[in-house]
């Protein structure tokens, strides 16, 4: 398990970097609040009731990630994405403050609300500036070099399958080796039926822990794995995500608002029956990295936290494998009684 900060050495750092800036350091009653994540990053909110100030620290774990979130953040800005802005930095202490854009969470939000009308409208809220994300984001790609350069190509593809196999599979639920090598064909064939879809601006981690309200705007953090890829893969990840379980018909109608809403601005899948079945492979990889995300970050990092997701995981990637009459021998061992009795040993 990776060591978490101590508060000592946050206030530590943080006034360094404000002292930089000739910015009041931190009183000694300001609130350091940690803020569990599943990447090696840390980010704390700090409260100072006293100077009235709010704000998020972020702290990478590489120089050359901190400089290529920042070269994202900027990029992101001036498309009118709604990214968090970014106060300080000192790239050479792995450091960045920024606006906080508060506790109203998409998956906050649908939490605690049972007004479907109301959680439906959040979604479409969302949806449209998910377009806007990947539309707007995608012109002129070329100038925010980090994502212009990471195509979410067959390789990746194949890196979150083999994730998911030896994270989720093997380590997690205790599969032999022989049962897993039945279906790497039907891995190559998931990801070759994907790769040839036209790339756009990919967010890659779309989901309700990632999308904030803020003074009636949606805002988005952890846009830092950001490649060029389908536009199904956001879509998955919003509407499958495994930390809120929205009903299928509702589902169903915010897949048909996202294509309607696509296709007023630009000329893509022409057949709503084509652009489904992709959104459905698409939502089969994604739900397939995300349960490799959660058992990795579970047993190797200590983040206990995430195992409560792996439920509505797994059932979302059943329900993706049950649309789709292929990926014959994958589906036989994710409905498998073993894989199964793992999921329900599961305690939270």
């Amino acid at each position: 398990m990776l060591m978490r900060m101590s508060k000592w050495e946050v206030r530590r750092r943080v006034n360094k970097l404000l002292d930089k800036e000739y910015y009041n350091p931190l009183k000694r009653s300001a609130k350091i609040i940690f803020l569990p994540g599943g990447s090696n990053r840390e980010f704390f909110r700090i409260l100072d009731k006293v100077e009235e100030i709010v704000f998020i620290i972020m702290f990478s774990d590489t120089k050359k990630a901190a400089r290529e979130y920042l070269q994202m953040q900027k990029y992101l800005a001036k498309k009118r994405v709604g990214v968090p802005e970014i106060f300080f930095k000192d790239i050479d202490d792995y450091i960045i403050i920024m606006e906080d854009v508060g506790t109203k969470s998409l998956y906050n939000l649908v939490r605690k609300s049972d007004n479907m009308d109301f959680i439906e409208h959040l979604y479409k809220k969302v949806i449209k500036n998910l377009i806007h994300l990947q539309l707007e984001g995608n012109k002129g790609i070329e100038k925010c070099k980090p994502v212009y350069t990471r195509i979410f190509n067959y390789d990746v593809l194949r890196w979150e399958s083999h994730y998911f196999t030896w994270a989720f599979l093997e380590r997690f639920c205790g599969l032999p080796e022989e049962d897993i090598n039945s279906f790497e064909d039907d891995f190559h064939n998931l990801a070759h039926s994907l790769i040839n879809e036209p790339l756009f601006f990919m967010h890659r981690d779309f989901q309700s822990q990632n999308i904030f309200l803020k003074d009636g705007f949606v805002r988005i953090v952890d846009f830092q794995s950001a490649h060029r890829g389908m536009l199904t893969y956001d879509l998955a990840s919003l509407l499958r995500d495994s930390y809120v379980s929205l009903p299928k018909e509702m589902r169903d109608d915010l897949i048909s608002f996202y294509y309607s809403s696509l296709r007023e601005k630009v000329d893509v899948y022409k057949d709503f029956k084509v652009f489904r079945k992709v959104y459905v492979l698409s939502s089969i990889q994604r739900n397939m990295q995300a349960l490799g995300a959660f058992a990795f970050l579970s047993e190797e990092r200590g983040k206990n936290w995430f195992l409560k997701a792996i439920p509505q995981g797994l059932k979302y990637l059943r329900e993706g494998l049950n649309e789709i009459d292929e990926f014959t021998n994958l589906k036989k061992i994710v409905n498998s009684s073993r894989v199964t009795k793992c999921v329900k040993s599961i305690v939270l």
